[in-house]
């Protein structure tokens, strides 16, 4: 109990050593004293009182909602051959979520007919059993395709809503 009391006190001590060598200032130099939370600014040993406008923020997103009648697209039968469909947009969204519950990664591509396909080195690649949403378009048809035959079923699904 005393060997945990003295090594507290040396890490005090070491510590306040080190705040005397290399104080941490503000921006227009001066030093930061006080027992006022502070952080960091980005530059080496400079920071500010927290919530202070040059306190960085985090980047606050809104929930994903859904949008049309609420019920995803599902793209049955993805294999390693590029397949279409045509899809319809509800006028209110803005992002879409990709659900790819596959074994395997699968590429999507807007295109501009049925016989438009997506290949291995275009469209956007979702990781095998992974979700994500991201901004949308205007696609009238889509094509998939997955990076390699999968050995279970392949039916991954695109909800359209706001937000995300």
């Amino acid at each position: 109990m005393a060997a945990t009391a003295a090594l507290g006190l040396i890490m005090v001590g070491l510590l306040a050593a080190q705040n005397g060598f290399m104080p941490w200032r503000q921006p227009d130099g001066t030093n930061l004293s006080g027992i006022v939370l502070n952080c960091d600014t980005g530059s080496n040993r400079v920071a500010v009182p927290c919530g202070g406008p040059m306190t960085p923020m985090a980047v606050l997103a809104a929930p994903f909602i859904r949008s049309g009648m609420g019920d995803p697209i599902i793209f049955d039968g993805v294999t390693a051959t590029a397949k279409q469909f045509a899809i319809t947009k509800p006028a209110d969204a803005t992002s879409y979520r990709f659900v790819n519950p596959c074994n395997v990664d699968v590429r999507i591509r807007k295109v501009s007919s049925m016989d438009e396909t997506v290949t291995l080195r275009t469209g956007t690649r979702f990781m095998a059993r992974s979700s994500e949403t991201l901004g949308t378009s205007e696609p009238k048809f889509v094509s998939l395709i997955a990076t390699a035959p999968p050995t279970g079923e392949c039916a991954p699904e695109l909800q359209y809503g706001r937000g995300g």
